[in-house]
């Protein structure tokens, strides 16, 4: 079936009524990132790759001001509005009762990203755990209760896969498979990262939980990406983005070894990188249950089964391609990630999916290139 029979609402994206021109067999999107949504670095690649695929879309978000700056952002998005291809839905609270049953009319297919970050908090339970499991058994009640949501599609990172436990005294050896589970989730938890890393397990628990009891209408895909990185695509069209702009979290840590040791991570990341693209397009591709089987689950990850070394290939990486700011120190290789050896499998997703993941390399050629499109801007603008 082509992308066209198809139809997409999205911020939480949500799929809506076909254009004029689809099939019956139309179906809708919805993207629900809570913390982020589309106005997110992965939610907004999610974005712009369904609505390329002709995609009709409802997003959801959180207030009129992020509707104008996604405008602002993407001449895509932009024309898809005034096209009315693209529609938006405003929701201030996602927890909110009924806030999201209210806009699932007509959708049939739901993409949930939404999560609570790692943050401090005086109670982690309350502030980072629970949260994580309301948002998706919200977003799983919901659906369970319009007739039209044929599919529900959730991310869980790979994280799930193994115990907080695991870092202290991790298993380089074995190949871990989405067959992988981690049950080793009581509290209290000692650290805000601890306490986001049992949230994760729990909320795919959850999900499992929920479909063998409640044994919904509809199927669900689980979408497990390792380290997502790559370029940010808000900062393309945004005039005021500067370098600083994209060493933020993961990518920070992850640029390190070519910058310097003022973003060196206070722990290691373990070696299993994946570019933002292919998590965003496998999103957009398991719309379709013909290519993508429901009930299951997939790892997403590129280089497995056994990963990269942070500090070696990073720098590597930045000599092959950009040997010339290397010499003259705009990539000064001063900084430092440590890895974690973690062995994956995802053949099982490529062979699915039919596409192999972007190598890191290439990836990272990628971020690297941006950063220095918008280290060159911001010296100008000095």
């Amino acid at each position: 079936m082509s992308h066209k029979a198809h139809d997409i609402s999205l911020e939480h994206l949500l799929v809506s009524k076909p254009l004029l021109y689809h099939t019956k067999r139309s179906r809708l999107l919805y993207i629900e990132k809570k913390i982020t949504g589309v106005t997110g670095y992965i939610g907004f690649k999610t974005l712009t790759i369904a609505l390329e695929r002709a995609y009709r879309v409802r997003a959801v978000v959180r207030s009129e001001r992020d509707i104008n700056d996604l405008r602002n952002r993407s001449t895509r998005i932009a024309q898809s509005l005034d096209q009315e291809q693209l529609q938006f839905v405003v929701i201030p609270n996602f927890l909110e009762s009924d806030a999201i049953f209210k806009v699932l009319e007509g959708i049939t297919v739901i993409i949930h990203l939404a999560s609570p970050l790692a943050i401090e908090t005086d109670d982690y339970d309350v502030g980072i755990v629970k949260p994580a499991i309301s948002m998706v058994t919200t977003v799983l009640e919901a659906a369970n209760r319009v007739t039209s949501i044929r599919r529900v599609i959730l991310t869980s990172p790979c994280v799930t896969l193994i115990p907080f436990e695991w870092n202290i005294n991790p298993d380089s050896q074995r190949l871990y498979t989405v067959d992988d589970v981690n049950n080793s989730v009581t509290g209290p938890f000692s650290t805000a990262m601890e306490a986001y890393w049992a949230s994760k397990a729990l909320a795919r628990l959850a999900t499992k939980a929920f479909v063998n009891h409640a044994r919904p209408k509809y199927d669900f895909i689980n979408l497990l990406p390792s380290v997502v990185i790559g370029p940010d695509d808000r900062l393309d069209a945004d005039p005021t983005a500067k370098a600083e702009s994209l060493l933020r979290g993961t990518r920070a840590a992850v640029l390190a070894p070519a910058l310097t040791a003022s973003l060196n991570s206070s722990f290691p990341y373990v070696g299993t990188p994946v570019n933002v693209a292919d998590v965003a397009r496998a999103h957009v591709d398991s719309v379709d249950a013909g290519l993508v089987p429901g009930n299951s689950e997939y790892i997403l990850s590129s280089d497995t089964p056994d990963g990269v070394v942070w500090d070696r290939d990073v720098q590597c990486c930045c000599r092959k391609f950009f040997p010339e700011a290397v010499v003259n120190k705009r990539l000064p290789l001063e900084g430092s990630l440590t890895a974690i050896k973690w062995r994956l499998n995802a053949r099982h997703t490529e062979e699915t999916f039919g596409w192999q993941f972007t190598g890191f390399e290439e990836t990272v050629r990628q971020l690297l290139s941006q950063y220095l499109r918008l280290e060159e801007r911001s010296s100008k603008q000095s």
